[in-house]
């Protein structure tokens, strides 16, 4: 269907500008972007015969175990739990989706996968000092915001989930939602300059252990060798 233009210009009074099919960061399946004259849309393509079997299985109690299928309405969930609206076939699909935001909850990481990310964010801290020390401050840029940031950004949204507080992954909404730990310096804001870079980078270092300490507590602690 994204080989012509042809699903989008069916569309009535549709200007289709440009587009561009992806997989969506959750659960692997096929999006587009579509950027139309004077509006924008996201499409997520979900297999049919997953989704009829996945609502039989939903029907049937299926989803309140864990495993596989519950797994996979967790990505579903996150895609339509900020709110959706039906162009077509309501009647049959509502109820499924209502269900699914109700009893489903959002993808969780353990204790021991918030280590690893801690684990991880201390060797790229290390990396991101070393690039600043050498000069490469558009390679340390790139690595405050594409790792460092990224992991407090997915902790940060563990932790509120924890606290039975409103949530949304990568970071969305995250402005409107009430400060948690690290805000507002949550989100680097560095040039490529090296005393800013390092400052963000420890800044960043600082978020880390706060987010840590509230989530596993004394069973992960910044390494005393790392400065």
């Amino acid at each position: 269907m994204f080989a012509d233009r042809t699903w989008a210009e069916s569309l009535p009074g549709a200007k289709l500008l440009v587009y561009a099919p992806r997989m969506t960061r959750f659960g692997k399946v096929p999006k587009v972007n579509a950027l139309f004259e004077g509006a924008e849309a996201d499409f997520v393509i979900l297999p049919a015969r997953t989704l009829w079997a996945a609502k039989l299985l939903v029907s049937l109690g299926f989803h309140r175990r864990e495993g596989f299928l519950r797994r996979g309405l967790r990505d579903l969930s996150i895609v339509i739990r900020p709110g959706w609206r039906f162009l077509k076939g309501s009647e049959k699909w509502d109820a499924f989706y209502r269900r699914v935001v109700a009893e489903v909850d959002d993808a969780r990481l353990g204790d021991a996968a918030a280590v690893n990310l801690a684990n991880t964010f201390v060797c790229d801290y290390i990396w991101t000092v070393r690039k600043v020390d050498r000069g490469e401050l558009i390679a340390a840029q790139r690595m405050l915001h594409r790792e460092l940031a990224e992991t407090n950004l997915r902790l940060l949204h563990e932790l509120r989930l924890r606290r039975g507080e409103r949530s949304y992954p990568e970071g969305r909404r995250i402005e409107q939602l009430t400060a948690g730990p690290g805000m507002p310096g949550i989100a680097p804001n560095a040039r490529c300059d090296g005393p800013e870079l390092r400052a963000a980078a420890a800044a960043a270092a600082a978020i880390l252990r706060e987010l840590m300490a509230s989530l596993v507590g004394a069973s992960w602690r910044w390494p005393g060798s790392v400065e």
